[in-house]
């Protein structure tokens, strides 16, 4: 190796490690300078984030630049200062200003021989999600509606909903994500079950004869390619799958099909017209286990969580960066309109943890003072 290049790096570094020896006495006088700023918000009531006040901040240091190619990293620089900042201010007024992760944390544990609502008619995928979590022997009764399910709940005639939350080709399913934020229950597992889509038609049918397909929607958008090759058929939206098939025997029509799993064929007595006609061979949906209460123990290692921004420029930077500071890996973030505000958003978002962690909990906390409202939906194991 060239020693050239090892004295010229070497140097590099060594004014680079001074640098840094100027930079840290700095720092620390910054951060008692944070705290005392958070004994003054304690005494007069105040929130730890002011947004106008951070965003006064950064556009200051951008005005005091000569090179406006390095505007981003001097904003990444200052942005990730304040957060550093606004985390030692949220861990000294824990509790004092807001509901922190602390409050919402009232673990439950979990129900014995739980009765079961699942999504869909007998023989549903959403009922196969049921038995691979629950058993083959679990109580269990089905719903015909996403609302029907969380109303079970709600009511106390079910300890656990199961229903599908996101498929690998489709994507998430908005209507149960809308309803968990609506009613604010928790996520205490999750479960994949392999898709494996059929064309199911009355005894002695054909392809031929068929001018209307039946299923979910998200059925239909799953085997649209197979679809196409039917020619002009009618493509009706059903409430799940496996109502479709029901439907489709109950009215005993040559011309009528479903889209359905390969059970519901011997359930229903219909029979394959057409057998793994998904678009991808590897379509798997997601299942999440609902319940009233939160669960929580040891082995829990991921979070869903469900927040408002104010709508202002950098707000959703600010909160990534909580997490990519905490080190906590974001797995998930979408969003959904507020209906009634317009063109303004509900974030939801996955990420690894344990709240039992008090690490987890202080980034949380840190994510939390930044949100408008914020909404934990769940701490639960992982699938494997």
């Amino acid at each position: 190796m060239d020693k050239g290049y090892n004295t010229k790096l070497d140097a590099l570094r060594a004014e680079i490690d001074g640098i840094d020896r100027e930079l840290l006495p700095l720092f620390l006088r910054r951060m008692e300078l944070s705290s005392k700023v958070a004994d003054y918000k304690r005494s007069v009531g105040k929130p730890v984030l002011d947004s106008e006040r951070e965003k006064q901040v950064l556009d200051s240091k951008m005005k005091l630049l000569d090179d406006k190619t390095r505007q981003n990293e001097v904003y990444e620089f200052y942005a990730a200062i304040m957060s550093i900042s606004r985390e030692r201010q949220t861990k000294e007024l824990l509790g004092f200003n807001r509901a922190l992760v602390e409050d919402m944390l009232d673990p439950k544990p979990g129900v014995e021989n739980p009765r079961v609502v699942f999504y869909g008619a007998n023989g549903s995928y959403t009922e196969q999600a049921a038995v691979k979590y629950f058993g083959a022997d679990c109580n269990r009764h089905n719903a015909a509606a996403f609302d029907d399910a969380f109303a079970e709940l709600e009511q106390g005639a079910a300890d656990y909903a199961v229903l599908p939350i996101e498929n690998s080709y489709t994507g998430t399913i908005a209507d149960v994500i809308d309803l968990l934020a609506k009613y604010g229950y928790f996520i205490t597992g999750e479960v994949d079950v392999p898709i494996r889509h059929c064309l199911l038609g009355v005894p002695g049918a054909e392809l031929s004869d068929i001018k209307t397909v039946y299923s979910h929607e998200q059925g239909i958008m799953q085997c649209r390619e197979f679809l196409k090759t039917l020619g002009d058929v009618e493509l009706k939206e059903y409430y799940s799958t496996s109502q479709s098939a029901q439907k489709v025997a109950s009215e005993n029509d040559r011309s009528k099909a479903a889209i359905a799993g390969r059970q519901n064929a011997e359930i229903y007595g219909l029979q394959i017209l057409a057998a793994d006609i998904n678009n991808s061979a590897k379509n798997t949906t997601r299942f999440i286990i609902v319940s009233k209460n939160l669960e929580l123990d040891s082995l829990s290692n991921k979070i869903s969580a469900a927040f408002t921004l104010p709508h202002k420029s950098g707000e959703l930077h600010r909160i990534l960066a909580c997490f990519a500071r905490g080190n906590l890996n974001l797995l998930k973030l979408e969003s959904r309109p507020l209906y009634d505000r317009n063109f303004e958003y509900m974030f939801f978002v996955d990420y690894t943890g344990n709240l039992l962690d008090e690490r987890v909990r202080r980034v949380t906390n840190n994510v939390i003072e930044g949100t408008g409202e914020f909404k934990l939906l769940g701490n639960y194991r992982l699938k494997e």
